[in-house]
């Protein structure tokens, strides 16, 4: 009988998963016992500087630049901010005049208030020519937050720009606020909106002053009414017209007669309207409406900062009157270091301004409101000379 013959089996398949999750294992386990060893053997990496968030830049930028400007004084012009890079690499560089005496000692408060914030103050080398100038960055680490141009001068030049009799449109006001620039307001009180037009002077960043009605002379036209300062009043009805006006004018820092050519002649009147603005911690600017006013020499004997108009800029309502005006402002800021200006709202001179300003920063005049003008001390050696504008009715 013949043999059976043995049937084969078929043989196994291998098992193609099983083999793939060894290998991933195998591999994984390898690699984590690399890492263990390197641990172990290679010293420690040292960590990544974060980089500087904008806000917290920003707000270092306007801390140096106030303190650039409190050990500066008097003897410095911020004339441009400071911004940071938004890509975190070249700030924008702010400028900076200042007296030569005063360079050193400003620079090394800002490396003192640097280094104790763990920041660094990288001064570059001098430039000569057309004034000395020194480039200073401010670092964290090798990153540059801001910095400025320092420019050494051996003078600086302000100059200050009042625009009177506003209080009846705030619409004309509206007109003078959107003047570039430090231009002052000085409002009228006691008109329909004397108050608004203030309080949006103030919003919008401008200094605002309380322009008093004074006695003028009997042959002006428009002089009068109940709050207007005269000769011969009692010093308790000078308090109550001052504080009425200031009551319809709020935030006004200083005053100015509107009119005023007999009643600044007064030595008594303008020594109770003084006595009066110091107890309020006010400034006072002589309008100079008349050549004998002896209101600038009253403010001075009470101690009351103040200073005088050098140039009227609209006795002519005319654009090219009004810009010959401001380029003799600018001839006596080159004279004698600081002046300041009155003029009204008209359109001429509105539009003369908006003309003009952009040259007082190419000159490098700085415009400053009347409130540091009076507070220079150059300005306790000044005093008027000339009297262009009064003989055409200032008043």
């Amino acid at each position: 009988m013949p043999a059976r013959k043995r049937r084969s089996r078929p043989a196994r398949k291998p098992n193609s998963f099983r083999r793939w999750s060894l290998a991933l294992f195998l591999a994984v386990l390898s690699v984590l016992i690399v890492a263990q060893r390197l641990r172990h053997t290679l010293p420690p990496s040292k960590s990544i500087p974060r980089l500087i968030s904008d806000n917290e830049a920003r707000g270092i930028a306007v801390r140096y630049t106030a303190l650039l400007q409190r050990e500066g004084g008097s003897n410095l012009w911020v004339k441009r901010a400071t911004r940071p890079s938004l890509d975190h690499r070249t700030p924008l560089l702010g400028e900076v005049l200042a007296l030569t005496p005063v360079s050193p000692t400003i620079i090394a408060s800002l490396e003192k208030e640097a280094a104790r914030e763990g920041l660094h103050l990288q001064v570059s080398t001098r430039e000569h020519r057309p004034s000395p100038t020194e480039t200073l960055m401010l670092f964290r680490g090798k990153e540059a937050i801001c910095g400025w141009r320092l420019r050494e001068v051996a003078r600086l030049y302000r100059a200050a720009i009042i625009i009177d009799d506003l209080g009846q449109d705030v619409k004309i006001a509206r007109q003078v606020f959107s003047l570039s620039g430090a231009v002052t307001v000085s409002v009228l009180p006691h008109l329909p909106a004397s108050g608004q037009t203030a309080a949006e002077a103030h919003r919008a960043g401008r200094e605002v002053m309380l322009h008093l009605p004074m006695e003028a002379l009997p042959n002006v036209k428009g002089s009068g009414g109940e709050n207007t300062l005269r000769e011969g009043m009692p010093g308790i009805e000078v308090e109550r017209i001052i504080a009425s006006g200031l009551d319809s004018v709020p935030y006004a820092s200083g005053v100015n007669n509107h009119m005023g050519s007999r009643a600044t002649t007064s030595a008594s009147l303008m020594s109770e309207v003084m006595r009066t603005l110091a107890s309020r911690r006010l400034y006072f600017i002589d309008s100079r409406t008349s050549a004998s006013s002896v209101a600038l020499r009253a403010a001075h004997e009470a101690g009351l900062p103040a200073f005088y108009r050098s140039v009227f800029l609209d006795d002519t309502e005319n654009v090219e009157y009004t810009l010959g005006e401001l380029q003799r402002l600018c001839g006596v800021v080159r004279e004698q270091g600081v002046a300041l200006a009155i003029g009204h709202p008209h359109p001429t001179t509105l539009a003369a301004l908006e003309r003009f300003l952009p040259e007082l920063d190419r000159d490098d005049i700085e415009l400053v409101p009347p409130s540091k003008i009076v507070r220079l001390p150059e300005v306790a050696r000044l005093s008027p000379r000339g009297e262009h504008g009064i003989a055409n009715g200032a008043d």
